[in-house]
């Protein structure tokens, strides 16, 4: 693929704001710490996470380029398990926080599968990415019904746990198919390629992470109800 300089230019910079923009939510976080809920106090620890990761991924590709890839794939797997518990914490129907947990050993166990035997750990484990949008978009999608039964009428767009659920809806949808191909259209030496992807994958989280700030934001605050018609 044949994609002009300066393009190339603005994609490197979209990414590094993309690795940068997590510190809002996460100083968000810091601030308003007395007031998180417990999941919001995961997402927190997710963010923390991604953070250290971010920060190990530019050690590695500096002396261990070799070692990125399993990671990522490590990476993966705990901040599926990270939203696992915030979901386990938020959603109240005790047979579906049994399943959450039925559910985090099996995928632990096909993501450990696919990075050691079916694609290995010299790519992106796109079949651990397509079970883990499925789900916590799936995740997500049950807490929306939790609060279309909920009897409080509130502005959704103020509500922290919806937020997070939109924001993961989002990320997860926009991001399932380039992992899905990715593999396939962007070969070790299409350098243009992988940053194209990397630059949509770079969007879609700035759009996430402002979503999870806004949460943070919210929350603790007087709740605000919809005025009734």
């Amino acid at each position: 693929m044949h994609i002009p300089s300066w393009l190339i230019t603005i994609c490197a910079y979209m990414e590094h704001l993309a690795s940068l923009v997590v510190l809002l939510p996460l100083g968000l976080a810091f601030w308003r710490w007395r007031w998180l809920s417990a999941p919001l106090r995961v997402l927190a620890a997710s963010l923390i996470f991604t953070e250290l990761v971010l920060l190990t991924s530019s050690l590695i590709s500096l002396y261990r380029p070799g070692w990125m890839y399993g990671l990522w794939h490590f990476f993966t797997i705990v901040q599926t398990l990270l939203f696992f518990r915030l979901y386990y914490l938020t959603l109240s129907s005790r047979a579906i926080r049994r399943g959450i947990v039925a559910v985090a050993v099996a995928f632990t166990a096909f993501a450990l599968l696919d990075s050691l035997y079916l694609e290995g750990l010299h790519q992106v484990n796109s079949y651990t990415h397509v079970a883990q949008s499925a789900l916590l978009i799936g995740l997500a999608l049950l807490y929306f019904e939790q609060l279309l039964n909920d009897l409080h009428v509130t502005r959704l767009e103020r509500d922290p746990l919806f937020l997070v659920s939109a924001a993961v809806v989002l990320y997860f949808s926009g991001t399932v198919l380039l992992y899905v191909f990715m593999n396939k259209l962007a070969t070790p030496a299409d350098q243009a390629s992988q940053q194209v992807i990397n630059t949509l994958n770079a969007v879609v989280n700035l759009i996430k992470y402002f979503l999870f700030a806004l949460a943070f934001w919210y929350t603790g605050r007087t709740p605000q109800v919809s005025p009734r018609i």
